[in-house]
């Protein structure tokens, strides 16, 4: 289950990041699950999930953000609404490189919301937002 999680946060991070990934099914089962489980618990329409998947930030509601801050929960991104660094830093960090992961880090990091849900969504924000440097550099 670990190693699973340690993927699921290197496939979320990463495609935050547009580095493709590719999971073999049992992955792709396991990020499924977790969707569905998020979907379920923070009660969005599929019209919610289709925004975030499209990084459509605009006008959020309250259900959407709480969705994303439970994905990321769920797979091990975020506990307490802190980015878990060291599992970014060793998963990531091995796919596009310990400095492109760590200057994407120290835009985000010290990021907090209004609530658990503003704070995990924010933090999803600015990885977007990074990407484009993080890529170029």
């Amino acid at each position: 289950m670990k190693a699973f999680i340690t993927l699921a946060v290197v496939c979320l991070v990463a495609s935050a990041l547009a580095t493709p990934i590719e999971l073999n099914e049992d992955q792709k089962a396991k990020a499924k699950a977790h969707f569905e489980e998020c979907v379920k618990q923070e009660n969005i329409t599929e019209e919610e999930a289709n925004k975030l998947r499209n990084k459509d930030f605009s006008d959020p509601s309250q259900n959407l953000k709480c969705f994303g801050t439970c994905f990321f929960e769920k797979v091990g991104t975020l506990k307490d609404s802190v980015i878990q660094e060291d599992v970014v830093l060793k998963t990531l960090g091995s796919i596009i490189g310990e400095e492109k992961t760590k200057k994407a880090l120290d835009k985000c990091r010290d990021i907090k919301g209004e609530d658990r849900c503003d704070t995990g969504f924010q933090i999803y924000q600015c990885f977007e937002a990074a990407k484009a440097e993080v890529a170029t550099a």
